[in-house]
């Protein structure tokens, strides 16, 4: 006879340890949000625009800048915020950043003439992952500002970093569906915009 309170237990640990392994590969800081809340914003701008006629070389820079800026206007507006296109309530502004994190010593293990393994030849593609994941790891992170329309005062911010897994071949879908899920996290302490 099958026990179905074992395996529905069974069921929502699993999902629970799947869940978790899933939250664990974003990492979102946020501020507190009382600053914010206080003012009852009901509408945002940018605080720069992204200028237009870049060169080819900035190009990727500018489609990132612009998917970052459609992810988080339709995450505000989800929570009720519009948009103006000067003089909102508050105003967004947003930067990149990178850093190394983690790693141990990037040098390859010293097989020599006092090492030996038994009945084994090393696999070269086993130590080739090794060596690629053992090393340190580019983390990519987006930082949010939101500052007071008036005065420019900050009144809230969050972090958003991710670990980067392909860096020479950015796919700006895969950065969307990353990004969304991490701005919504961060947007979540924010309250909805009021009604008047």
């Amino acid at each position: 006879m099958i026990n179905w309170t074992t395996r529905a237990q069974y069921a929502a640990s699993l999902m629970l340890c799947v869940s978790m392994l899933g939250c664990t590969t974003m990492q979102v800081d946020t501020a507190p949000s009382d600053r914010f809340a206080d003012k009852r914003y009901q509408s945002f701008s940018w605080r720069a625009e992204v200028p237009t006629g870049v060169p080819e070389s900035m190009e990727s820079l500018y489609r990132l800048s612009t998917t970052v800026r459609e992810v988080v206007a339709t995450a505000l507006q989800k929570k009720g915020y519009r948009y103006e296109q000067s003089g909102g309530d508050f105003v967004v502004s947003y930067a990149f950043g990178a850093r190394l994190e983690g790693g141990t010593n990037n040098m390859a293990p010293d097989f020599g003439p006092t090492s030996s393994v038994i009945n084994r030849s090393p696999d070269p593609a086993v130590m080739d992952n090794a060596y690629a994941l053992s090393g340190p790891r580019e983390v990519a992170s987006l930082m949010l500002s939101f500052e007071d329309g008036e005065n420019l005062a900050p009144v809230w911010s969050a972090s958003i970093s991710q670990v980067v897994e392909n860096q020479n071949q950015p796919d700006l879908d895969k950065v969307r569906r990353k990004l969304e899920p991490g701005v919504a996290r961060a947007l979540r302490v924010l309250p909805d915009a009021p009604t008047r």
